[in-house]
C-alpha cells in the first residue's frame, strides 16, 4: 500500500512540474522503457527536475536565468538513466533514446530561430513601432483603445509569438492610458486572454500548437476548427470586462513613426516563409524546419538587397555572436590614478572636464575642445559647462554627483538612458542625442564619478564623454547576423533543458503511469480540460510536452481540445503565459498579480464558454 502511495504522489508532482519533453518521443515510443518509477535513479530525476523547475517562476526575483538550472537538471537526468540501464546491462537503449531528443528539439530549434529572426528583422524595420504610433495618435476613446488592441493581439498573435503581441499592444495603452490605473489593468488583462486565444487556432501562433502540428496529431487547416471557441474565450470575459471601462476620450498623443525600407518586404517574405513551412509538411512530407530555414535563406537575400540600398555593399555583416564596439569612458583612470589630476584629464584622449563643489570648472582638456568648440581658457572658473549641451541651464551628470543625489533623482533627469556604474562606485552612466553639438547633433556616451581627496572626502566631480555618432547610426543598417543573434537564446535553450529533462522522465516510466491515471482512468475530456489549468500555474509548453510524450490514443477532436486549454487556459492566472509575466513586468505596480486575480472567475467563464463551444460545433471529430 505505502508503495502504491508513493508511486501516486510522484505521479501527481511529475505531472504538476513535468515539461514532459520528448516530444521527442511523442507518439511513437522509438525505445521500450523499463520501469524505474520505483528506483533511486527515478526518484533522484523527478528531484533534479522538480527542483530546477521550482527556480523558473523566481527568474526575475533571484536573477538566474531559467534555461540554467533546467539545462543543468537535464544533464543530471540524462546520467541518472544511463546508469540506470548500464545496471541492467543495456548500455544501447540510453543512448539512442537521447539521440532521438536531441533531433526533435533540432528541428524546434531551427523552427523557432528562423521565426525569431522574422519578428527582430520587423521590428528593427520599425513595424511594431509604426502600428503602435498609429494608434495612439488616433484619439480613440478608452473603450475603443480596449477593443481595438484586443481585437488585434487577437488577430496578430496566430502569426507573432503572444509575448511580442503582448508588448506591442501594452505599450499602447499605456501610452494612452496614461494614470489611469483601472483602464491599464482592464486592458492589459484583455490583451493577455486575446494574444493567448489567438495563439490557439494557429500552428504559428503559440509552440504548443506548433509542436502538436510538427508530430501530425492535427493537420493544418483543422487548427482553424477551434477559431469560434478560440474567440469566444476572449469575447466572454471582454464584454464583461467592456463595461467596467470609461468611455473617456484621453489627449491624443502626437507620435509619428515610419517603418523603414524594406518593411514590407520582409513581411511579405514571413507569409512565404510561412506558405514554405506548410508546403514542405503538407506536400512534400518534410519537416517544417527545413522550410522555415528555406524561409530565412529568402530573408538572407533580401537583406543583402537592403544592404545595397543603404550603400553598405562594400561591407559584410558581422558573424554571428560578434560583439558590438565597446564605449565605455575610462572612468576607472581618473578615479584610481594617483598622477596629478590635471595631467591625467588632459592626456586623455576622450573629452573630459572636471568641477569644484561650487559647479565651477576647473578642467578642460584638448578633446573636450574639439568636441564643443570652447576654448579651456574661456571655460575653466566659469559655471558654463552645460551650454555645449543645453538649451537653458540645467544640471549635468557631473553636478548630480557633485550634490550626491540618489539613483532615484538620476533616473529622473535621465529618464531610462542612465544606469549606475558596475565598475566603479558612486559612478553613473548615461547616453544622450545633443542637437547643439555639431551640424547634425551628436550622440554621446558619459561617465561621471566624484573626485576624492587623500581623506576620501568629494572635492569634485569628473564627466568623461564620448561620441558614438557613427556607431549609432551605422546600428540603423539592416544586418541579419545581428537579427539571428538577438533571437531569445535563453528561451530556446530553456526549450533543451526541458525537452531532456521529460525524456528522461519518460524513459524512467513516469509519463506513462501519468498518461494511463489521466487518460485512462478519468477519460480523455477530463485530463484535456485539466490540460489548461495545469497550464495557469506551469507553463503550457510543459505541459503540452508532457501531454505529446504520454502520446494517449485519442481522435483529432481531443487533440483539438488539449491544444485549445493549452493555449488559453494560461490566461486564468498573470503567470500562466509568457504574454502575462512580460506586461507585468512593463506595467509593473499597476498590472499585477492580484490586479488580475481578480477577474480570474469572468477569465475562467470565458475558459468553460470556449471548451462548450468546441463541444458544439466540433463534436464530429469527437
Amino acid at each position: 500500500m505505502k508503495k502504491k502511495i508513493t508511486k501516486i504522489i510522484l505521479m501527481l508532482t511529475t505531472l504538476l512540474f513535468s515539461t514532459g519533453v520528448a516530444w521527442a518521443s511523442g507518439g511513437d515510443v522509438v525505445h521500450a522503457a523499463v520501469d524505474f518509477t520505483s528506483t533511486i535513479y527515478g526518484y533522484l530525476g523527478v528531484f533534479l527536475f522538480v527542483a530546477a523547475y521550482c527556480l523558473v517562476p523566481l527568474e526575475n526575483n533571484i536573477h538566474l536565468r531559467k534555461s540554467k538550472p533546467v539545462m543543468l537538471a537535464a544533464g543530471l537526468i540524462w546520467i541518472l538513466v544511463a546508469l540506470a540501464y548500464i545496471k541492467i546491462g543495456d548500455t544501447h537503449t540510453a543512448h539512442e533514446a537521447i539521440k532521438h531528443n536531441l533531433l526533435e528539439y533540432a528541428e524546434l530549434l531551427l523552427f523557432l530561430l528562423s521565426a525569431m529572426t522574422y519578428i527582430n528583422a520587423m521590428e528593427e524595420r520599425n513595424v511594431f513601432q509604426a502600428l503602435r504610433s498609429l494608434l495612439v495618435s488616433k484619439g480613440f476613446s478608452l473603450r475603443m483603445v480596449f477593443w481595438i488592441t484586443g481585437l488585434l493581439a487577437f488577430f496578430i498573435s496566430p502569426i507573432a509569438d503572444n509575448l511580442t503581441t503582448a508588448l506591442l499592444m501594452g505599450a499602447v495603452v499605456m501610452a494612452v492610458g496614461g494614470d489611469n490605473k483601472k483602464f491599464v489593468v482592464l486592458s492589459c488583462i484583455n490583451i493577455v486572454i486575446a494574444a493567448n486565444a489567438g495563439g490557439a487556432f494557429s500552428p504559428f501562433g503559440d509552440i504548443t500548437t506548433l509542436m502538436v502540428w510538427q508530430k501530425g496529431k492535427v493537420d493544418f487547416i483543422q487548427f482553424f476548427d477551434i477559431f469560434l471557441p478560440a474567440a469566444v474565450n476572449w469575447l466572454v470575459p471582454a464584454i464583461i470586462m467592456n463595461f467596467a471601462v470609461s468611455r473617456k476620450t484621453p489627449k491624443v498623443l502626437e507620435e509619428q513613426v515610419k517603418m523603414k525600407y524594406g518593411a514590407w518586404g520582409i513581411m511579405g517574405l514571413f507569409l512565404a516563409t510561412i506558405t514554405t513551412a506548410v508546403s514542405f509538411h503538407n506536400f512534400l512530407h518534410l519537416p517544417p524546419a527545413a522550410g522555415m530555414m528555406l524561409g530565412l535563406a529568402y530573408l538572407g537575400i533580401f537583406s543583402y538587397h537592403v544592404k545595397r540600398h543603404e550603400g553598405r555593399s562594400e561591407n559584410y555583416d558581422d558573424i554571428l555572436g560578434a560583439s558590438e564596439p565597446k564605449t565605455i569612458a575610462p572612468m576607472s583612470i581618473i578615479t584610481k590614478s594617483k598622477k596629478k589630476l590635471e595631467e591625467i584629464i588632459e592626456t586623455l584622449g576622450q573629452p573630459t572636464f572636471a568641477i569644484d563643489l561650487n559647479h565651477t570648472i576647473t578642467h578642460w582638456n584638448n578633446a573636450m575642445e574639439k568636441l564643443t568648440g570652447i576654448k579651456a581658457a574661456d571655460a575653466i572658473g566659469t559655471k558654463n559647462h552645460w551650454r555645449p549641451f543645453r538649451e537653458k541651464e540645467s544640471p549635468l551628470m557631473a553636478d548630480l554627483i557633485v550634490n550626491n543625489e540618489p539613483e532615484q533623482v538620476v533616473e529622473k533627469y535621465y529618464k531610462g538612458q542612465s544606469r549606475k556604474s558596475d565598475y566603479i562606485e558612486n559612478t553613473f552612466d548615461a547616453v544622450g542625442f545633443f542637437p547643439k553639438l555639431g551640424d547634425e547633433g551628436k550622440w554621446l556616451l558619459f561617465s561621471a564619478a566624484p573626485l576624492l581627496d587623500s581623506n576620501g572626502n568629494t572635492i569634485g566631480a569628473a564627466e568623461v564623454l564620448q561620441d558614438f555618432t557613427e556607431q549609432k547610426e551605422s546600428a540603423k543598417h539592416f544586418d541579419l547576423m545581428k537579427k539571428v543573434a538577438r533571437a531569445e537564446w535563453d528561451t530556446l535553450l530553456f526549450f533543451y533543458g526541458v525537452i531532456l529533462c521529460v525524456g528522461g522522465l519518460s524513459q524512467f516510466g513516469y509519463l506513462k503511469m501519468i498518461s494511463s491515471y489521466l487518460y485512462t482512468d478519468l477519460g480523455a475530456t477530463f485530463a484535456n480540460i485539466m490540460v489548461g489549468i495545469f497550464s495557469a500555474v506551469v507553463d503550457n509548453i510543459p505541459v503540452m510536452f508532457a501531454v505529446l510524450t504520454m502520446d494517449p490514443p485519442m481522435p483529432v477532436g481531443q487533440w483539438l481540445l488539449a491544444t485549445l486549454t493549452a493555449g488559453v487556459g494560461g490566461s486564468l492566472l498573470s503567470i500562466g503565459s509568457a504574454a502575462g509575466v512580460a506586461l507585468m513586468g512593463s506595467a509593473r505596480g499597476t498590472y499585477t498579480f492580484g490586479a488580475h486575480l481578480k477577474w480570474t472567475p469572468v477569465i475562467a467563464l470565458g475558459y468553460a464558454a470556449s471548451i462548450l463551444c468546441h463541444f458544439l460545433i466540433n463534436a464530429r471529430f469527437m
